[in-house]
């Protein structure tokens, strides 16, 4: 099985955390672009650019959870988003590499 990069780097934060993470706690301690300003426009570069590795690390936390690297470990109660952990198959994928 292979992995994208935003793959491997979530993957690795789940593996390395001692409690489940939400959902969007994983961009906010992976992500590398900078933060748009809070006015700049929709198409600003910036802003667009901030938008896709967001959104990529989100769709990369539902794909290793296709793939069975990652499980939902906390439900969503309304008020609180899923939280999410390593499964075993994740452990094991990351010591073979």
């Amino acid at each position: 099985m292979t992995l994208t990069g935003y793959e491997t780097q979530v993957l690795r934060l789940l593996a390395g955390s001692t409690e489940p993470i939400g959902t969007f706690d994983v961009p906010d301690r992976l992500q590398r672009q900078p933060v748009p300003d809070i006015d700049a426009p929709d198409e600003d570069p910036v802003r667009a650019a901030w938008t896709e590795e967001r959104l990529g690390l989100v769709e990369s936390l539902i794909a290793l959870c296709d793939k069975g690297l990652a499980d939902v470990a906390v439900r969503a109660d309304g008020e609180n988003g899923d939280r999410f952990v390593v499964t075993e198959a994740g452990r094991v994928f990351l010591a073979q590499q």
